[in-house]
């Protein structure tokens, strides 16, 4: 899944009616092979496709592409982006770290889909050129159900992130630290998160 918070904001989970989110819903979508959808909230938009290709023994493999973007003029907020993988009571997931702070991406076996593997690629600039520049957060925890996910990473929130771009001015930013769960809720699941900002 996806959420997303640009910072001095609120974090977003799903697109509601009555959350603020001016604008979402599919552009494109064929039910099974493909799929891009828009949402626009207060000038951002962001934009998910995804393909699949079909074959193997549990569907075929997905492949999946988020373009954000500012609209309007003016200094951009710092944005970050939320990508996870979840279980609820089955399942196992393992993180595979990259320098010690970006997911790379997260092995993990389910009774569905077998042994998978899910890959985060670096980010890059409008057209791919090269690696775009991004801080790295990195979340594991116990989950007590999947309807919990957005108030488990909203606890893990500490402003104690620094983003420091080559020959930028160094921004605090909302990163999230292993808090070990929600007080009070035994875990029933897993959650591993990757956060660029």
């Amino acid at each position: 899944g996806l959420m997303w918070l640009q910072h001095g904001g609120n974090l977003r989970h799903t697109s509601e009616q009555n959350d603020g989110v001016s604008r979402y819903g599919w552009l494109m979508h064929d039910g099974e092979n493909f799929g891009v959808q828009e949402i626009r909230d207060e000038g951002l938009l962001l934009r998910t496709e995804f393909v699949k290709q079909p074959g193997g023994d549990h569907g075929g493999d997905w492949s999946w592409r988020v373009t954000a973007k500012m609209e309007g003029k003016g200094p951009a907020p710092l944005l970050s982006l939320f990508f996870y993988v979840a279980t609820d009571g089955q399942g196992t997931l393992r993180p595979v770290l990259e320098n010690g702070t970006r997911l790379a991406a997260v092995a993990g076996t389910a009774e569905e889909l077998g042994d998978f593997t899910l890959t985060f690629l670096p980010p890059t600039g409008e057209g791919g050129e090269g690696p775009k520049y991004a801080s790295y957060n990195f979340l594991a925890a116990g989950v007590p159900g999947l309807h919990r996910l957005t108030d488990l990473v909203r606890h893990s929130l500490r402003e104690s992130s620094v983003f420091s771009p080559p020959g930028r001015p160094r921004r605090r930013f909302f990163g999230v630290s292993s808090t070990g769960g929600l007080p009070g809720e035994p875990p029933r699941g897993q959650l591993l998160l990757h956060q660029v900002t």
